[in-house]
């Protein structure tokens, strides 16, 4: 059976902005100051991606910061994130959580592939009622800057974990932006699209498997 990957936002939940408030008021933190980075894509890339992506917007805007302070807003960022999460609107996407508990009753071999940092992944999780015991492994943002760097550290990890060699070829990357099916693509894992994030079916038509909600999610058509 194959390895599957979850993707976190836009995939198993919706926060509802709670990341961007969080990424703005540790750019204040930093810098004395902000700006509006709406423009500065979210969906589908790493953290630390999007923090050097915040800082050089920011640095062209006229802030003094820099694309090098990238680990000091991720960190400022962290901690906004662990006060601002518990009190924040969190939803679990239709599905989601009921499939991922079904799956770990029948000892199905799943973690996690996202952008978060590790211990906010966790933390994001925790508000819709799943954790380690559902998830227990997987590959993050705080892993590496690229997200298509991240099934090859999901694969050791699985592979520790497990007991066997898994291979990059032998997972499944469930997510909901065509950067998941990138990072798929990359290493020659399968990619399952889920359209309830910011794109339709039809941008996720490059997808192995292209689904509405994950509550039409079928375990055996992977096998």
């Amino acid at each position: 059976m194959p390895v599957l990957l979850f993707d976190i936002d836009g995939t198993l939940l919706q926060s509802h902005g709670v990341g961007r408030r969080s990424v703005t008021a540790a750019l204040d933190a930093l810098a004395g100051d902000t700006f509006d980075f709406s423009d500065v894509e979210f969906s589908g890339k790493t953290d630390r991606q999007i923090f050097r992506e915040v800082l050089e917007a920011g640095q062209r805007c006229g802030l003094d910061v820099s694309p090098d302070q990238a680990d000091a807003l991720g960190e400022l960022y962290r901690s906004e994130m662990e006060t601002n999460l518990p009190q924040a609107t969190v939803e679990g996407l239709p599905g989601a959580v009921a499939l991922v508990r079904r799956l770990a009753e029948t000892e199905t071999e799943m973690g996690m592939l996202t952008g978060n940092l590790e211990p906010l992944a966790y933390l994001k999780i925790e508000q819709i009622g799943l954790g380690r015991d559902e998830l227990p492994f997987g590959a993050f943002g705080s892993d590496d800057a690229d997200r298509n760097a991240l099934p090859a550290v999901a694969a050791r990890r699985a592979s520790e974990r497990y007991g066997r060699e898994v291979t990059p070829d032998q997972l499944v990357v469930i997510g909901d932006t065509p950067r998941d099916i990138a990072c798929a693509r990359a290493v020659g894992a399968t990619a399952v699209a889920v359209a309830t994030g910011r794109y339709s079916a039809d941008d996720l038509r490059e997808a192995d498997v292209v689904l509405d909600t994950l509550e039409a999610f079928d375990l055996a058509a992977l096998a």
